[in-house]
């Protein structure tokens, strides 16, 4: 016993010299007005979108222009109707692709698949916003179009159920 005194001793003062001197200061939350009227927006993401264009030309993507904007709510103050906030729910991607066939579906589809395959690199966590976006592709021959629109998760399946060339083409365009 008179060997674990001192022992207590010891470890009770070694402690109180780890107490802090001041109480550490609480970081301020942004301010959000009481009155805050929110509106679905969009903000362009120009530095994701250069890294996103920069991987369609390293995989030899030609006439393929990408970009990418944050898609969440605007937050303005019902006072002064300004915004004063942005939150991201999800990031989504806008291609479009110069062809010179919109009938050759095995080659739209073939495409799409290395578009998407690009665009895996920019994986949900590794981006803005909690959400799984939106993939807008946008297929150009000439004056005519075809345009589809699914979400990123959707994409995902397909490919993993192994739909190549048409059938990943239209399995997307039902989307």
């Amino acid at each position: 016993m008179r060997r674990i005194i001192p022992f207590l001793l010891t470890v009770i003062s070694l402690a109180a010299c780890n107490f802090p001197t001041r109480t550490p200061e609480l970081e301020s939350a942004p301010v959000i007005p009481q009155n805050c009227a929110f509106r679905w927006a969009s903000q362009a993401l120009p530095d994701l979108s250069k890294q996103v264009q920069t991987a369609m030309d390293a995989a030899r993507l030609d006439g393929v222009k990408a970009t990418a904007e944050a898609y969440g709510e605007n937050c303005y103050d019902s006072q002064t109707n300004k915004p004063v906030s942005f939150a991201t729910l999800e990031t989504d991607f806008h291609v479009t692709v110069k062809v010179d066939d919109l009938t050759d579906k095995d080659e739209l589809g073939n495409l799409l698949e290395k578009i998407l395959t690009v665009l895996d690199g920019f994986p949900t966590g590794k981006i803005p916003g909690p959400e799984a976006g939106y993939i807008n592709i946008s297929f150009q021959s000439g004056r005519d179009e075809l345009n589809l629109m699914f979400i990123v998760t959707a994409g995902k399946s397909a490919r993993a159920r192994g739909l190549r060339g048409a059938e990943l083409l239209d399995e997307l365009n039902k989307k």
